[in-house]
């Protein structure tokens, strides 16, 4: 328990909520010392009102029948006093034994000790603290009107009490909510930790639980796992990559070592030796040209690759792409077409869109018939262009659809065809990573449309 009550006071929130009850408790003791000097002043005030006001209605009457009402008054239990002198300072009526000292006779109240005759002894007196105003009537006699202040310190003693009393409310209050919000605070950290720890000892499908209030932990899980879910794709993908080359580059690896092998049993003549060595070279070229694809689809998921995105004419890149396909179409005797319009202004790596282009224009021309036509075309739609590979061959089902976007995914058809099967995963990583993406549609009447859509440029 101890433990747990020191880890929460080492916590942030804890420390945040012991400053504001700090904070909020100087503040509130400040407001009631103004609160307290108000009720002060304010009990003062009618306590000196009340004497002015009885002291006039006193002075009012003639002197012989102000002497008996103050002997009258002064018969009567209470904490008013009073005390009446002719002009030559002798004593004519009331229960003060002497005129205060320290008391002027100037209408002013003023904090006096005086002896009071008592009431169950007249032949005795006790000396007490009273608020007095004196003042002078006609004729020179003196007249005081003076009040024990019991009542009023009762008062300011019940104020500062309640006073007290919330300030030590509010600490505690303060407090206690400062305590909650760390231990609140704290179980959600916990729960972060405990998940991160899950992470760290391999669990990659643990995720930071939201609980749907849009605070900033909410917010902090929602980046948490956003990252946790890239993270956890980019190990699947490493993972799904190792499995995959060390199946697919097996295969080149151990042609190349089987013809070397072959080569190295028996003496042989220099033509046998130069077309082995030719094709080891394209067996070493076709793995390089794997692996570099396999790189550039590493970097683009990574976020890596487009480091300084520029506008471009899409239209003009198409063109000079398709272009150098066009040779090899009418070589073949395919009919292709380029279907580009005006200049379309893109954002990205026009590289990178090139190279993505050429893989698809390089499965259109590789997995159909040589007169099977193929189109290159370029359409907007709002705030993007789909730049599209249109061909009539067999087409793809929807399920291989689907699937041949992963690497080294291979159609039925293309198993007997040479071929790494990254070109659909590298357009679609190129296309993602400029804010686009790879469609694969049916054409009409028969065939695939691979088409990348990327935004347009934009100056905002």
């Amino acid at each position: 328990m101890f433990a747990r009550l020191r880890q929460l006071l080492r916590t942030s929130a804890m420390r945040l909520a012991l400053r504001y009850a700090i904070l909020q408790t100087l503040l509130l003791a400040v407001a009631l010392v103004g609160l307290l000097a108000f009720a002060n002043r304010y009990v003062a005030a009618q306590l000196e009102a009340g004497l002015a006001s009885e002291a006039g209605a006193l002075a009012a009457l003639p002197t012989d029948t102000l002497a008996q009402r103050l002997d009258t008054l002064a018969d009567t239990p209470g904490a008013r006093h009073y005390l009446l002198l002719d002009a030559q300072g002798r004593r004519l009526a009331g229960d003060l034994v002497a005129w205060p000292d320290g008391l002027a006779a100037n209408g002013r109240a003023a904090r006096v000790r005086a002896h009071v005759v008592e009431h169950d002894e007249p032949g005795h007196s006790e000396r007490l603290d009273l608020v007095a105003r004196g003042s002078v009537l006609a004729g020179g006699a003196r007249l005081a009107v003076a009040q024990e202040p019991g009542a009023s310190e009762d008062l300011r003693e019940a104020v500062f009490a309640a006073a007290g009393l919330v300030l030590a409310l509010a600490a505690a209050l303060s407090l206690g909510f400062g305590f909650a919000l760390g231990r609140r605070w704290l179980a959600r950290i916990d729960a972060i930790n405990r998940t991160a720890g899950a992470i760290a000892g391999g669990d990659l499908t643990q995720r930071v639980a939201a609980h749907g209030q849009g605070d900033e932990f909410d917010l902090l899980a929602g980046h948490l796992n956003h990252m946790l879910e890239r993270i956890e794709a980019a190990v699947a993908g490493m993972r799904a990559v190792s499995d995959n080359v060390a199946h697919d580059l097996r295969r080149p690896l151990a042609r190349l070592k089987t013809r070397v092998e072959v080569l190295l049993e028996h003496p042989r003549a220099a033509d046998d030796y130069r077309v082995a060595l030719q094709q080891t070279v394209a067996d070493a070229d076709e793995l390089m040209r794997t692996f570099d694809a396999l790189l550039s689809i590493a970097r683009l998921e990574a976020g890596g690759e487009i480091l300084a995105p520029q506008p471009f004419d899409l239209a003009a890149l198409a063109r000079d792409v398709a272009e150098l396909y066009a040779a090899e179409a009418e070589d073949a005797g395919r009919p292709f077409h380029i279907e580009l319009g005006d200049a379309v202004q893109a954002t990205g790596d026009a590289r990178l869109v090139a190279q993505a282009l050429a893989n698809l224009l390089d499965n259109a021309f590789h997995y159909t018939a040589s007169d099977v036509p193929v189109a290159v075309r370029l359409t907007r739609d709002g705030d993007r262009a789909r730049l599209a590979i249109v061909d009539h061959g067999a087409g793809l089902s929807d399920a291989d659809k689907t699937r041949l976007v992963a690497r080294f995914a291979r159609g039925d058809a293309a198993r007997s065809r040479p071929g790494s099967g990254l070109g659909l995963a590298l357009a679609a990583a190129v296309a993602r990573a400029h804010g686009g993406a790879l469609e694969l549609r049916d054409t009409p009447g028969g065939g695939l449309d691979a088409g990348l859509v990327l935004p347009l440029f934009s100056r905002a």
